[in-house]
C-alpha cells in the first residue's frame, strides 16, 4: 500500500510539470487555438517524463477545456482560447470550478465513507489506519514530507469500508483528491488541524463509533474547504493589488 501511494504522489507531481509546460505556452502564445501539440511519445521525450504522466496531462488539459483530441488526427489547442490574457483567466476559472467542485464531492462521499469503515473495519485495518495519522505528524514535525501517509491514511479509510463500488469511484479522482491535500499542505497552519482531525478519525474508527467518525470526518473536509478557499481569495486579492 505504501509503494503505491508513493507512486501516485511522484506521478502526479510529474504529470503537474507537464501541465505547467503547456499552460506556459499557452500564456506565452507559443501555442495558439487549432495548434497541433506534440504526440505522448515526442512530448515524453522533450520533457524527459513516462509516457503515462503525459496522456494524464492531455486528458486533464483536456477535461478543463484547454485541449480537443480528435481521434486519428491528435491533440489540439482548443478553439475557445482566444489571447494570453484569457488563457490565464481560463485557467484560473477552470481550476476554481474543478476544486470546488471536488470539495463538494469530498464532503458528500468521505463522511459516509467513514461511517463504513468504523462499521466494517478489523482490528487490522483500523490500527493502520491510526499508525498512518500518527507517522503523518512525526513527520510534520520533523519538517519533513508527509503527503504520503495523509494520503495513505484516506486511502485506508476507503479499503477499510469494504465497498468496490466506491473504491472505484474515488480511484477515477486520486490525482484531483491528491491536489487537494497537496494544495491543503501549503497553507499556514492547515497540517496541525489536519492532523489534529486524522488522530480523532482514526481512533473514532478503531472504537467502531460510526456517528463520531462521519462527523468528524465532515468537520475535517469542511475545515479544508475553508482554508483553501480562503487561500484562493487572498491569493486573487494579492493580483489585484
Amino acid at each position: 500500500m505504501q509503494s503505491h501511494s508513493s507512486h501516485k504522489s511522484k506521478r502526479s507531481l510529474i504529470y503537474e510539470t507537464v501541465i505547467e509546460h503547456i499552460k506556459a505556452q499557452l500564456i506565452n502564445g507559443d501555442l495558439q487555438p487549432g495548434h497541433r501539440l506534440p504526440t505522448v511519445a515526442v512530448m515524453a521525450k522533450g520533457l524527459d517524463v513516462g509516457p503515462a504522466s503525459v496522456r494524464e496531462a492531455y486528458r486533464i488539459l483536456e477535461s478543463m477545456g484547454f485541449l480537443e483530441v480528435t481521434q486519428g488526427r491528435g491533440t489540439f489547442v482548443s478553439e475557445t482560447l482566444n489571447s494570453s490574457g484569457g488563457v490565464l483567466r481560463h485557467f484560473q476559472l477552470a481550476e476554481q470550478q474543478t476544486l470546488s467542485h471536488l470539495l463538494e464531492a469530498r464532503k458528500l462521499l468521505e463522511p459516509g465513507i467513514t461511517a463504513l469503515a468504523a462499521e466494517r473495519a478489523t482490528s487490522a485495518e483500523a490500527q493502520a489506519i491510526l499508525d498512518a495519522a500518527l507517522e503523518m505528524e512525526q513527520l510534520a514535525q520533523k519538517g519533513e514530507d508527509f503527503i504520503e501517509p495523509d494520503v495513505r491514511f484516506h486511502e485506508l479509510i476507503l479499503l477499510a469500508a469494504h465497498n468496490p463500488i466506491v473504491t472505484k469511484i474515488f480511484t477515477a479522482i486520486t490525482d484531483l483528491l491528491l491536489d487537494s491535500r497537496r494544495l491543503s499542505s501549503r497553507i499556514p497552519g492547515a497540517t496541525e488541524k489536519a492532523i489534529h482531525f486524522h488522530k480523532l478519525i482514526a481512533l473514532a474508527i478503531k472504537e467502531g463509533t460510526s456517528d463520531m467518525a462521519q462527523a468528524l470526518m465532515y468537520q475535517h473536509v469542511e475545515d479544508v474547504e475553508r482554508d483553501i478557499l480562503r487561500a484562493r481569495s487572498e491569493g486573487g486579492d494579492k493580483q489585484k493589488t
